[in-house]
């Protein structure tokens, strides 16, 4: 079977199924099967493993997926690509669902835990989506171990950076974040405007939610201070505050992930 991910293939499939890049899902299809390959060997993919991927497109990632992975499940919005499937991507242990990710029951993947030893979702995420996929993956699901996503470049360097914001401290709070790789926008039909990254999420516990909660809160209005923001929210609020040894004037940027942990722990302390 021909590699997807080649100028040569690519043309092939978009010509004969009458196919076009849709810029409102952000479509743009990797032509380079050594960066899929290398995109796939950043993960710990392996056959003991089930892969989770977001916005196939072609199939070009979940081909390559599929050779190291003992089963891929991938959610694709687009329907036109159903011919492609047939032709490139027909095996027993690939499944395409024809869906909208940011609307499915995360809670119906847990039984793939009683199969596989890890479940990695990997995904070339459109732009526009990226804090909205990654957001749901850890606040909703509990069985994913590891998330592999090609997002910005710029959006991968602030992720990595010292930034600070409700998802990067739950990302800190349940594990680790890296920068893989920088993938160039050339390798790409069409070619995006900007450069592309590789970013890896391990994870090791569970989401907070309550942590998320106050991490949200805290951050509703960035210029306001961290008193006037949590009080809209919760009751007693400098109080929670003082005893934490918490500035009232603070603003959330320069909270620690250990106060804010602190916070919750205090906020809802009747109910941990």
């Amino acid at each position: 079977m021909k590699d997807i991910a080649t100028k040569s293939t690519t043309n092939y499939i978009l010509e004969k199924y009458d196919l076009y890049p849709k810029k409102k899902y952000g479509q743009n299809f990797l032509i380079d099967p050594r960066i899929v390959e290398k995109i796939v060997c950043s993960s710990s993919v392996d056959k003991e493993c089930a892969v989770i991927e977001v916005g196939p497109g072609i199939g070009a990632l979940t081909q390559v997926l599929a050779r190291y992975a003992g089963y891929v499940r991938s959610y694709e919005i687009d329907t036109r690509f159903k011919g492609v499937y047939e032709e490139f991507l027909n095996e027993d242990h690939i499944d395409v669902v024809f869906d909208d990710f940011l609307k499915i029951d995360l809670t119906t993947l847990e039984s793939l835990k009683e199969k596989y030893k890890k479940v990695i979702l990997v995904a070339n995420l459109p732009y526009y989506i990226t804090t909205q996929i990654i957001e749901k993956v850890l606040t909703e699901c509990k069985i994913i171990d590891e998330i592999v996503v090609m997002v910005q470049k710029e959006v991968a360097l602030k992720y990595t950076s010292d930034y600070k914001s409700p998802l990067t401290f739950m990302i800190q709070d349940m594990g680790k974040i890296e920068y893989m790789f920088t993938v160039s926008q050339n390798v790409f039909i069409p070619a995006p405007h900007v450069d592309s990254a590789i970013l890896k999420i391990t994870i090791d516990r569970p989401a907070d939610l309550n942590l998320y909660k106050v991490l949200n809160s805290a951050f509703k209005q960035k210029r306001k201070t961290i008193y006037n923001n949590l009080k809209n929210d919760y009751q007693d609020v400098l109080d929670v505050l003082n005893e934490n040894q918490i500035d009232q004037k603070l603003r959330c940027e320069q909270l620690t992930l250990e106060d804010y942990k602190a916070l919750t722990k205090s906020f809802y302390q009747h109910t941990i």
